[in-house]
């Protein structure tokens, strides 16, 4: 590994803030100028902040990046359900027959009751496959479950999903993909309706995930949502919930109000999250994943299949979405090097602009009041009185006033 440059101490930046599942505790990591990392933890007020582990060099070769302002899923640290353990990326470095060295990434989990470190998903000692970098953890509801993006050094992406208590951390394979396009795992409950049920008589939680088909290299990819459910072979929680063609989406409106003679629509569909019952799901859609502005909010019934664009027409885009109530929907929206934090009417597609924060790695509070973002990097020394970079931003969305989701 090369030289890490020098710097000053006390110069840092922290980065990829989350938000514990009580709303009482942010979990963040602090980034020092020689590319290290260390996992802190602060009250939700931010007057104090605690370092859980020491600094460590996370990805030697690779930027870490928890950014929401992109066309695939970040790397980001996970709360545990009952907000327990937090899983965060680790290094890990792979050994080739000619001597020769490649530094990828585990899954890892950090217990706040005992201060233990264990291990969630890793590579085998002897590795032959392409994916070495795992990031992106995320727990299913009953905690019986991580999920995670399995990355090539080429971009290929598949999922992994450890039953935890049951499979060793390296016994934790990626899925089959034929098309090396899978991305953006998120968990729902089933709807009740589907009787899945485990022997205790609780809920199986589902994954839902994007996925991008691709026929040919001469045909442009299928943009695709889909679920699976751990331990069931049940078709019902075991399949394709949407799909949206090149062709169909060219011809939505969006598209084609700011259709140019020379552009390739391939839609790309991303940053899924699901509503508190479980019953739709709102996503990002775009036909050029590079231009910001053209990213558009969608929500899909799941019960019908019927899926709608809920952001107005314009030259604004609208990423990351997050349910704030059964009737709208909040979201960033790119203003030069900043983002504008608003909500989304998704009858009539109107927009109130909430605030304006300095990044889009950022993290709503569970009750909607406030969003905690990274500020910009500097590089002078912080001030003592000043425990943490991480900002907040009040919505004014007050936890009372909001329906049920």
């Amino acid at each position: 590994m090369p030289p890490l440059p020098p710097f000053d101490a006390g110069v840092y930046t922290d980065i990829n803030p989350r938000w514990s599942n009580d709303g009482s505790r942010i979990a963040f990591l602090r980034s020092t100028p020689d590319r290290r990392l260390q996992l802190c933890l602060t009250d939700g007020d931010m007057d104090r902040a605690n370092a859980l582990l020491e600094p460590e060099i996370v990805s030697p070769d690779r930027l870490y990046d928890p950014q929401l302002c992109r066309y695939s899923s970040p790397d980001t640290l996970a709360w545990s359900p009952n907000d327990r353990h937090i899983a965060f990326a680790r290094a890990e470095w792979f050994q080739f027959d000619d001597g020769q060295r490649l530094p990828g990434t585990g899954i890892w989990s950090f217990d706040l009751h005992s201060g233990r470190v264990s291990a969630l998903a890793l590579h085998p000692k002897r590795y032959n496959n392409l994916y070495y970098y795992y990031h992106t953890p995320s727990w299913s509801p009953n905690g019986s479950y991580v999920a995670f993006v399995a990355e090539g050094v080429n971009g290929q992406r598949a999922l992994g999903i450890r039953c935890v208590g049951v499979q060793m951390p390296k016994e934790v394979a990626p899925r089959f993909d034929n098309y090396a396009s899978s991305d953006w795992p998120v968990w729902r409950r089933p709807n009740p309706k589907t009787g899945a049920k485990q022997n205790k008589g609780t809920e199986r939680p589902v994954l839902t995930y994007c996925q991008r088909i691709f026929r040919t290299s001469a045909i442009r990819a299928t943009a695709t949502l889909r679920a699976i459910q751990p331990g069931s072979i049940a078709p019902s929680e075991c399949r394709e919930l949407w799909r949206i063609t090149p062709d169909r989406y060219a011809e939505s409106e969006a598209v084609r109000r700011r259709a140019q003679p020379r552009d390739v629509v391939e839609p790309l569909a991303g940053q899924p999250v699901w509503s508190t019952r479980g019953d739709r799901l709102a996503y990002t859609l775009t036909p050029d994943p590079n231009d910001y502005s053209r990213y558009e909010i969608w929500v899909l019934d799941s019960a019908t299949g019927v899926a709608k664009r809920v952001s107005p027409v314009g030259l604004r885009g609208y990423i990351a979405p997050v349910w704030i109530d059964k009737r709208r929907v909040g979201a960033l929206s790119p203003n030069g090097d900043r983002f504008e934090a608003v909500t989304i009417d998704i009858a009539d597609r109107t927009v109130r602009r909430i605030g304006s924060i300095d990044s889009a790695d950022c993290d709503w509070s569970p009750d909607r009041s406030r969003i905690v973002y990274a500020s910009r990097p500097t590089g002078r020394v912080n001030s003592p009185d000043d425990p943490t970079t991480l900002r907040t931003l009040d919505t004014h969305l007050a936890p009372g006033n909001r329906s049920r989701n």
